[in-house]
């Protein structure tokens, strides 16, 4: 892992033990970043009240460009970033390099952490975890945890209307093989962590939050959706945002609203044994 004092402006590879970065989210990197939408300082004050005054080391997985280790690190955690698609990952490291308590960028997948066993105090996994293999990721956060560690994994979930079932209709229309990985279903336990053996899980939190919306914000964010921006060419790419802007349009007639969302945190503290 790098250290405070190399603060590397590119992520590390974590050699032959890495998995090959996924690929569907690098051409996305800057909708990503510019788009998505970040998580309720709430959330936060929930996860370091169970870390104490001494929130120790986090390792943050599935970083993507940084949203949650950025606030992770603003709260005074010292914070490793693992991500397995570099333009991602680089992202984060630009713009986090210079923060007090970053530790660096790491390119590798949570089914195997190059990380030593019992030295994290907590493992976060924000809007990742239904892109990992979950039995052997849970397996890898259980080994590097020490005992008594936080396990934090949480979900932005939008809050359904008229407005979004029509735009999942939409890519439904130009994606016929999507399925859409993030809905109400995060906001219970992932059932290969609720039954988890080195895990004690608490029921979910959930904390209501909203963020100004605009039509190109909008537009940016979809394309920032796997199964939307990495899923289109450009043809494709033209011919959505065309009938998404109409969708837009009708349902929000005056150009800008709140989006609604539900963040979502499943906790779970490391057994010892």
């Amino acid at each position: 892992m790098a250290t405070t004092a190399s603060r590397p402006t590119q992520p590390v590879s974590a050699g032959a033990g890495g998995a090959k970065p996924t690929e569907v989210f690098g051409p996305l990197a800057e909708e990503y970043a510019r788009f998505r939408p970040g998580y309720p300082e709430a959330l936060f004050d929930s996860l370091f009240a169970r870390l104490g005054d001494a929130p120790g080391t986090v390792l943050d997985i599935g970083a993507g460009t940084g949203k949650a280790t950025g606030s992770l690190i603003g709260r005074g955690a010292r914070v490793a970033a693992l991500e397995p698609n570099l333009a991602m990952l680089a992202k984060a490291a630009r713009r986090l390099v210079d923060a007090e308590g970053w530790l660096g960028a790491v390119a590798a997948r949570a089914e195997g952490l190059p990380i030593a066993s019992g030295s994290i105090s907590c493992v976060t996994v924000a809007q990742a975890f239904h892109w990992l293999e979950p039995e052997r990721a849970l397996a890898e956060f259980a080994r590097v945890l020490r005992p008594g560690g936080v396990l934090a994994v949480t979900w932005n979930v939008v809050v359904p209307d008229a407005f979004t079932d029509e735009v999942f209709a939409l890519v439904g229309r130009y994606n016929s093989t999507y399925g859409r990985p993030v809905t109400r279903l995060m906001l219970s336990t992932p059932d290969p962590l609720a039954r988890h053996p080195a895990f004690a899980v608490e029921p979910p939190v959930e904390f209501a939050h909203e963020r100004p919306m605009s039509e190109d914000a909008y537009v940016g964010y979809a394309f920032s959706w796997s199964y939307c921006g990495g899923a289109l060419g450009a043809d494709g790419r033209a011919a959505f945002e065309r009938e998404l802007r109409e969708v837009i349009r009708r349902h929000r007639p005056e150009g800008s609203w709140r989006e609604q969302l539900i963040a979502v945190a499943h906790f779970a503290t490391r057994i010892p044994g």
